[in-house]
């Protein structure tokens, strides 16, 4: 018989790094620096709309996942982090403020 949930071991999560990253015109990914060792991500989208793939694709100002102002956008996994790219989806810039977890 499993353990109940109550009874399972499991290793909180910890914030090491934050990052407030500019999407622009241009697709950008996180700095590979600061996502080291990273299995999650929290990014609060700020400022303006934009649209973000995390599948290794460049994402187009028409083409991607939209996230708006005030979203909050979960990334799992070290693989979808570093593949992830945003870009802003109209003519105003946004700021995704991120923190790190491992």
């Amino acid at each position: 018989m499993p353990a109940p949930f109550d009874k399972i071991d499991y290793m909180p999560l910890a914030t090491f790094a934050f990052e407030a990253l500019a999407v622009a015109g241009t697709s950008i990914g996180f700095t590979a620096a600061t996502i080291a060792n990273a299995i999650c991500a929290t990014a609060k989208v700020e400022t303006a709309q934009i649209r973000y793939r995390t599948d290794g694709t460049a994402p187009t100002a028409t083409v991607g996942v939209i996230a708006d102002v005030g979203d909050v956008l979960t990334i799992w996994g070290s693989a979808d982090i570093q593949a992830f790219r945003a870009i802003r989806s109209g003519a105003t810039s946004a700021t995704l403020s991120t923190e790190f977890q491992r």
